[in-house]
């Protein structure tokens, strides 16, 4: 499979390629990659010409290890010849050498190990552009070409054929004007015809009552007199009459006597110090036992408890040291280990397999001590709870949270197990996962 994207890299640092592609595929950008592309029985070499023929844009992952690689060089040939646009990378502060001076002399570089984020945005962009103007004649070679449209020929004869519609125009509104001019003598309406009315019946005379002035209505149809109740005279002037005596008001109640003082009683304690945190109890307990049950227990009762981390230390060495061997668990597990992005820090991931004998694990990415080597030990007990040590040895300073390249970094994780698959969490530092596929 090819892509317009080109990524040419030092095999040393294929970890901090790899999270490069994944960022700009995150992006919509679709990238070659030797480690994932190339298949497997496939010519290295061969694979890498056909992919640089057909790319756009060659995607320079610069380092100390890029900078002394003759591999590289070479792709770098094979660009030049093809036209394929070359834009460098940084992610690490280091000089190009005179090989690679010359190319960089006329080509403006990006660096990562400054804001991985913010940068890694302005690479995908300037991308973007590079390969809308790699594009042949700007626009896209799927678009089908069609012919111009004709502008229609103006005939000689045109000229001749317009005056003749206006001369016929002019005639015709003349004709126009000329019937509709008033006439010289009056016009004198025309009678309507006088049509004889058809006789009709002579219509019985009915003889009209004379409208009454005013209503007259006899005495037996006038209507009874009203008859109101006679109004009382008015009375006369007589004195007041005396007013209601008003009776004495009554003397209050004396006041009841005060009640005695309550005899003084002595404050109880309060009950929150009677009781003492359930969480403290839970780990004062699990201390002094020290057994792997009670660090447990512990762990999913308060699972953001005030000793949560030492609690999960002391379980995953318990567990190394004390674990009794089993047969549940043997066989191969294929190993993911995924270290998500981290303030400026882009996130990695590692893949390798590791071997399960007697409830033991054990698994190697790389070289052991090499820069992007990574060992990872562990014991599985019988319910599936998994302890877990380890050590990565950093590739890239960009990767590695600024730690130098090939320091090491040891830590500890928590897992468990069932019958096919598996998953874990780094303790302290990177919030790292792990997850296990039985093969």
């Amino acid at each position: 499979m090819n892509a317009p994207i080109f990524i040419s890299y030092s095999s040393k640092d294929q970890d901090i390629a790899e999270t490069i592609c994944k960022a700009l595929e995150s992006r919509g950008q679709n990238c070659w990659i030797s480690c994932r592309n190339v298949r497997a029985g496939e010519n290295f070499q061969e694979a890498i010409v056909r992919a640089l023929r057909t790319a756009k844009v060659m995607l320079l992952v610069f380092t100390s290890n890029a900078n002394n690689s003759d591999e590289i060089k070479k792709e770098l040939v094979l660009a030049g010849r093809h036209h394929v646009t070359v834009v460098p990378v940084r992610v690490e502060d280091v000089v190009p050498n005179d090989a690679f001076s010359y190319e960089f002399a006329t080509r403006q570089w990006i660096d990562l190990f400054k804001n991985w984020e913010q940068e890694i945005e302005l690479l995908s962009s300037r991308l973007e552009h590079v390969l809308q103007d790699a594009r042949p004649d700007g626009a896209p070679a799927d678009l089908p070409i069609t012919a111009p449209r004709r502008l229609p020929r103006k005939s000689p004869r045109q000229p001749l054929l317009w005056g003749a519609i206006a001369l016929v125009a002019v005639i015709i509104m003349g004709g126009a004007v000329f019937l509709m001019r008033p006439s010289s003598k009056p016009m004198v309406a025309a009678a309507p015809p006088v049509v004889a009315p058809a006789p009709q019946a002579a219509a019985p005379t009915v003889a009209l009552a004379p409208t009454p002035s005013a209503p007259q209505q006899t005495a037996a149809q006038a209507p009874a007199p009203v008859l109101r109740p006679p109004v009382p005279a008015p009375a006369t002037a007589s004195a007041p009459a005396p007013a209601p005596a008003v009776p004495a008001p009554t003397p209050a109640p004396p006041p009841p006597p005060a009640p005695a003082p309550a005899p003084q009683v002595a404050d109880a304690p309060a009950a929150s110090s009677a009781q003492p945190n359930p969480e403290d109890v839970a780990w004062q307990t699990a201390d002094t036992a020290n057994t792997p049950d009670l660090f447990s227990g512990y762990l999913k009762s308060f699972p953001y408890g005030a000793h949560l981390q030492e609690a999960q230390l002391r379980l995953v060495n318990l567990i190394r040291t004390g674990a009794p061997p089993i047969k549940t668990f043997d066989g191969t597990w294929q190993t993911e280990w995924t270290c998500p992005n981290l303030g400026g820090y882009p996130g990695y991931s590692y893949s390798f397999n590791g071997q399960v004998k007697d409830g033991v694990y054990r698994g190697t990415k790389g070289a052991k001590g090499e820069p992007s080597s990574m060992t990872l030990d562990g014991k599985i007990e019988a319910d599936g709870t998994a302890g877990f040590t380890g050590e990565v040895i950093v590739g890239s300073s960009l990767v590695g949270l600024g730690a130098a390249r090939g320091s090491p970094s040891d830590f500890h994780a928590l897992g468990h197990f069932d019958h096919g698959s598996g998953n874990g969490k780094r303790i302290e530092g990177r919030p790292c996962t792990l997850t296990f596929l039985k093969q």
